[in-house]
């Protein structure tokens, strides 16, 4: 069972409920009590529905109350999904059977099932996918609404794939939920931490490199696909990250980092530090350690283990969560990772692609010349 003292990451009913949320036409139903539907709505933002158990159902049962408000979604939606927490799972409490009425799925996902990823990735495991080998396009997947990038990694793949009308991109979880059933085969992951599984994987967008290899992998596919403007592009940008890069470096020592947050994108951020600032790496804290296991990362999941990799070699910079910030309010601090509070973010700042790359570098470049 998954410990969840001082947890700092959100649990697997969560990571269900953000893939869910991002699928247009269906109805989440978050099966427990008020603490379990306010958190996932809260840092979500999205439409969310609850049972809102009370002891009362806890001993007599919620079944009818259950069944009543999918039938109720039932009537504006084209398939409701039913997300399982702690509680009833752990009474044993059967909410298969919802009788006549709408279209069910059942997440059986509670929070002491693990992480975040585990609960996104057993959602899409009950999702009723279809592979169509003759559609034209591309699936990108690895968007989750619990994501800062979420917005802007969109924005950015729309952009690379889309220009000129050269492919026909789906995003999941960011797609319509008819969609699921004619997926095309091709697939570009945004975030590996949360690769489906579903299709042929092709690359990543997770930097400036893998963007231009993902695309030259997807040629064969279209003929229209802009290859020769993106590695132009790619190539202008890596010489523009070079120049800033080595201005900084004239004037300043290399600096000292530590970084939080998913393993994919940590580990992605200390690599293209280290290249272009030719940064010292205090830490690599994992929200997910089970991700990955390269040496170099090791779990950050309570205030206990930030405070001890914070103490132990303080950075000149944290790329991270405001937890972090928190917890070294005189340090250099760029947002990386949920949460993040105490500031404004209205702009989709995307993290893959050239874009996501070009805006890690400025803000990182820009948060050690404020300090």
């Amino acid at each position: 069972m998954r410990d969840c003292s001082a947890a700092l990451w959100p649990c697997a009913m969560t990571g269900a409920v953000s893939c869910l949320t991002g699928l247009e036409g269906i109805g989440v139903v978050i099966h427990g009590a008020s603490g379990c539907y306010f958190y996932p709505a809260t840092i979500l933002r999205k439409k969310i529905h609850c049972t809102f158990l009370v002891e009362e159902d806890i001993i007599f049962g919620a079944g009818e109350r259950l069944r009543e408000l999918v039938g109720t979604l039932g009537k504006t939606h084209d398939v409701v999904a039913v997300v399982n927490t702690c509680t009833p799972a752990i009474i044993g409490e059967k909410i298969e059977d919802m009788g006549e009425g709408p279209s069910v799925i059942v997440i059986d996902s509670p929070g002491f099932l693990g992480s975040y990823e585990e609960g996104f990735l057993a959602a899409c495991r009950e999702l009723p996918v279809g592979i169509d080998p003759g559609h034209p396009g591309v699936l990108v997947d690895g968007l989750s609404p619990l994501d800062p990038f979420y917005a802007g990694n969109c924005l950015e793949t729309l952009r690379l794939l889309g220009r000129g009308g050269a492919m026909e991109p789906v995003l999941f979880s960011a797609c319509p939920y008819t969609c699921l059933s004619h997926l095309p085969a091709p697939v570009i992951t945004t975030n590996p931490d949360l690769h489906a599984g579903f299709g042929d994987m092709q690359g990543t967008f997770l930097g400036i490199d893998e963007t231009v290899r993902s695309l030259s992998a997807l040629e064969h596919i279209s003929d229209n696909l802009p290859c020769d403007q993106v590695e132009r592009e790619a190539e202008a940008s890596k010489e523009e990250i070079a120049r800033v890069c080595d201005k900084y470096l004239q004037r300043h020592d290399p600096p000292t980092v530590g970084i939080f947050g998913g393993t994919a994108y940590s580990c992605f951020a200390a690599a293209l530090l280290e290249e272009t600032l030719d940064a010292s790496i205090t830490c690599v804290g994992s929200r997910n350690p089970a991700a990955l296991d390269p040496p170099c990362v090791t779990g950050a999941t309570t205030l206990d283990q930030v405070r001890e990799f914070l103490d132990r070699d303080r950075p000149d910079l944290i790329l991270g969560s405001s937890f972090e910030h928190s917890l070294a309010p005189g340090t250099a601090f760029v947002p990386f990772t949920f949460p993040i509070r105490g500031m404004v973010r209205l702009k989709a700042r995307p993290l893959v692609g050239i874009q996501g790359t070009l805006g890690l570098i400025e803000d990182v470049l820009n948060a050690l010349l404020d300090r």
